[in-house]
């Protein structure tokens, strides 16, 4: 005869569907909350690290005034506007490389030619014109990066320096340039600003036209120039004065919605490395870190917009590539020569004390125009 149980055996009752549904509702609903702020830390990180690089570039000028007694020269002498913007044979990053830990990269460099002989420079005023149509300083020394006579070099200006590139920028090394894959640059020293900052000019908050009979009063020098410059040069203080400033994602032309272009011309006449840029295949390479071209700029605005032209950071910067009014590959529109980056609300500066701040993209142009002259007299505290 068969025993009965003493206890009633219990039934396991599974999820139903609609239970079921319930619960991966939820956990999307959860994880959907959770992405924003992941991604918001990343991006937190991301931007520390970014802040860290301007630190190290900071530090490194500083570093080497003190061992040269003198600010390392701007690769780009005064910015003009045109071809009249006479040039350094090297950029000021790669003067900086032993500084952040590059020495050996700084090796392969030629710091000693006699430039204008070895590019055949005839007088232009007071500097000297290439064959090719680039106007280098009389102080200039060394053979450039794409110099074919200059293997190194070119081997270096390949060379990925990380403390040169915001790793907030959509860009890595193969898709910035995937012609040449020179080593590339997310900021900028400021040579100049030539903003219009008279209260009442139909010009005001943009760029001063190079027409107008007081152009040389509305421009105020950097901090960096291509005389010797010091610190005790810096007139309103180094504390208060722009050094450098994020202008991220410029890259080789072909690289859709952020290449880059350039009119100005290298010392070469058959590059190792020739771009198509707006000049012909002897462009320069306003991308790259070794290009003299692509390190020091004037903050001037989106001078070339058909629309808005007031001087901003991050001008035209709410479409990937720029608006048709002013895309990205036109000089000065978005990440081309001018206070740009990845941040969204604004972007990382250096000032001459090695101190750096956050700027917001809402500062006034003028103001920004007024933190990058080094002794206009007009002194700025930012908010902490």
């Amino acid at each position: 005869m068969q025993r009965k149980l003493g206890w009633a055996r219990k039934q396991r009752r599974a999820f139903t569907l609609v239970e079921l549904l319930v619960v991966i509702a939820i956990i999307g609903i959860l994880v959907g909350l959770l992405l924003p702020a992941v991604q918001a830390a990343r991006e937190a990180a991301r931007r520390m690290s970014c802040s860290n690089n301007v630190k190290q570039i900071g530090l490194a000028v500083a570093n080497h005034e003190s061992a040269y007694k003198r600010l390392p020269y701007a690769g780009q002498c005064g910015s003009t506007g045109s071809t009249t913007t006479p040039y350094m044979i090297h950029s000021t990053a790669t003067l900086l490389l032993p500084y952040i830990e590059q020495q050996s990269v700084y090796n392969m460099f030629d710091f000693t030619t006699n430039s204008i002989a070895h590019y055949g420079a005839s007088p232009s005023g007071t500097n000297f014109l290439t064959p090719s149509g680039c106007l280098i300083h009389r102080l200039a020394k060394g053979k450039a990066f794409d110099d074919p006579t200059h293997p190194s070099g070119q081997l270096a200006a390949q060379t990925q320096i990380p403390t040169y590139v915001c790793p907030s920028t959509p860009l890595d090394a193969g898709t910035r340039d995937p012609v040449n894959r020179l080593g590339g640059i997310d900021y900028m020293f400021v040579d100049l600003s030539d903003v219009d900052h008279r209260v009442g000019s139909p010009t005001y908050g943009t760029r001063t036209p190079g027409t107008d009979p007081q152009i040389a009063a509305m421009r105020v020098p950097g901090m960096l120039d291509c005389e010797g410059g010091k610190l005790a040069s810096t007139i309103d203080g180094t504390s208060n004065t722009l050094l450098v400033i994020e202008d991220a994602g410029r890259a080789n032309p072909v690289v859709q919605k952020f290449g880059a272009l350039s009119a100005r011309k290298t010392p070469v006449s058959t590059p190792a490395f020739p771009v198509n840029m707006m000049t012909g295949t002897n462009g320069r390479h306003m991308y790259a870190w070794a290009d003299a071209d692509a390190n020091t700029n004037g903050y001037s605005g989106p001078s070339n917009a058909i629309g808005d032209r007031t001087a901003k950071i991050n001008n035209y910067g709410n479409i990937v590539g720029g608006p048709p009014e002013c895309l990205w590959s036109i000089n000065n529109c978005g990440p081309n020569d001018e206070p740009f980056a990845f941040h969204g609300a604004g972007c990382n500066a250096g000032f001459g004390d090695g101190s750096v701040k956050f700027l917001s993209a809402s500062t006034d142009g003028v103001i920004l125009k007024w933190m990058v002259g080094r002794n206009d007299s007009q002194v700025y505290e930012l908010p902490e």
